[in-house]
């Protein structure tokens, strides 16, 4: 065991998980990976894991393309990350946003980021065609919105509120569900299609029963796969988003991304998402994972079909918020995106105007005249209070739309202390109106 003192690569301010207070923090190494180092003066010293390997790290946060601040900012009145909405310290314009239309929900899942107990009245579609306004002006028509909740198919009116977004101009409107409605009720998938949705973005955690006992807390895996079905059925592609916790169910990593290219007729892609703890979670987590353990695991379980240096920073955001590839066919097997271009014609085809920045498909296409078919696999690096790091905050692309004009970084927007406690109050308050029917 290395004892030499641990070498400082940056230094960044962080929470402190029990307070919320900001704090100063750096990031070192240590034994060859990487943790963050932290000390608030009411509740002591953390020490945070964040990457298994340093020079990964190293290579990975390199990643740095142009992009442009926000359109519509307002004036820094605090520290961050409690004056977001977003303020002028913030770098990156939103490229996802997220509306909450109910905090209602069908499951009581053990692990929740939502966490919601109670369920406060639905708002009215009169005050989420005002957000959609909101976003319209701030972010432009052509940012893609994900509709969620709490469920939000629990929503009867969700195909009217799908269309209120189209009519405003938004054309990438997806749905981000656990599936039971649209696998149990596939008449309201057929009204969601006919509304416009442009695709599902399926709660998917593993191909076994245990797994979804144990995070979602009751077996899951036949609505998950009838859901997949209709979708198949009405023609709208799915992407799996599956939470992956140490201990339950990190080894089905490879398992998903095969089924997944087995299923490309309706599959678009997958989104891996290292667990993180905001809200509740109630899963014995043996040890935390990070975007870079993902990667390693990715290329472990696939034998090599997508290596660890094959996976890269997407521009949209922080370089070590998200990374990614796309599998495109080759003859008669998959090989990534990564493998066919150059760093350099990632980075020149980078548009900071898209939504999605640099497209793996698109630059193939215009180098090679063709579009291969394909499957975009996506790590995602969510943080929470313990991995909490404002540098990367500031750079956060991903936003919650609320009903008073704010766009909050989803990270800083979800995150509780240890105890549950928000930093940022759900938007949906008591006092909206309840819609009925």
């Amino acid at each position: 065991m290395n004892t030499l003192p641990h070498k400082a690569l940056t230094y960044t301010e962080s929470l402190c998980p029990q307070c919320l207070k900001v704090i100063d923090a750096q990031i070192v190494v240590q034994d060859g990976a990487v943790y963050m180092k932290k000390t608030c003066p009411d509740h002591g010293p953390f020490t945070v894991y964040v990457w298994p390997d340093v020079d990964h790290y190293n290579w990975a946060r390199s990643f740095r393309v142009p992009f442009r601040a926000p359109k519509l900012a307002r004036d820094f009145a605090d520290c961050c990350p409690t004056s977001c909405g977003l303020c002028s310290l913030h770098q990156r314009h939103s490229t996802l946003i997220e509306l909450e239309v109910t905090q209602r929900c069908n499951l009581r899942c053990p692990v929740c980021f939502m966490a919601a107990e109670a369920s406060p009245p639905d708002p009215p579609l009169a005050q989420l065609e005002a957000i959609y306004a909101n976003i319209l002006e701030k972010a432009g028509e052509q940012t893609s919105i994900q509709l969620t909740g709490g469920e939000p198919t629990m929503r009867k009116d969700l195909p009217e509120i799908v269309r209120a977004g189209r009519m405003m101009g938004f054309s990438a409107i997806e749905i981000n569900t656990n599936g039971l409605v649209i696998s149990r009720n596939p008449r309201f998938l057929d009204k969601l299609v006919e509304a416009g949705i442009s695709g599902i973005y399926l709660q998917f955690d593993g191909l076994t029963a245990d797994v979804y006992t144990q995070i979602r807390g009751e077996d899951l895996l036949a609505d998950k796969l009838q859901a997949i079905e209709n979708c198949r059925d009405v023609g709208i592609q799915v992407v799996l988003a599956m939470t992956i916790i140490q201990g339950v169910n990190e080894d089905q990593i490879g398992a998903v991304l095969n089924f997944a290219l087995e299923n490309l007729d309706v599959v678009a892609g997958v989104a891996l998402q290292p667990a993180f703890t905001s809200g509740r979670f109630d899963v014995q987590n043996t040890r935390r994972l990070t975007m870079g353990d993902v990667v390693f695991m990715l290329a472990e379980q696939t034998d090599g079909l997508i290596q660890p240096y094959e996976m890269w920073p997407l521009g949209c955001s922080h370089p070590l918020c998200s990374c990614g590839t796309q599998l495109v066919k080759e003859g008669d097997h998959f090989v990534p995106a990564t493998r066919q271009i150059t760093r350099s014609e990632y980075l020149e085809a980078f548009d900071a105007h898209s939504p999605q920045g640099s497209i793996f498909a698109d630059i193939l296409a215009r180098k090679n005249g063709t579009i291969a078919p394909g499957l975009s696999v996506v790590v995602m690096n969510y943080m929470d209070a313990v991995s909490m790091d404002m540098a990367r905050l500031k750079e956060c692309s991903m936003t919650v739309a609320m009903d008073d004009d704010r766009l909050i970084p989803f990270c800083a927007y979800q995150v509780t202390n240890v105890d549950g406690k928000r930093l940022y109050p759900a938007w949906i308050k008591p006092e909206a109106v309840l819609l009925e029917g």
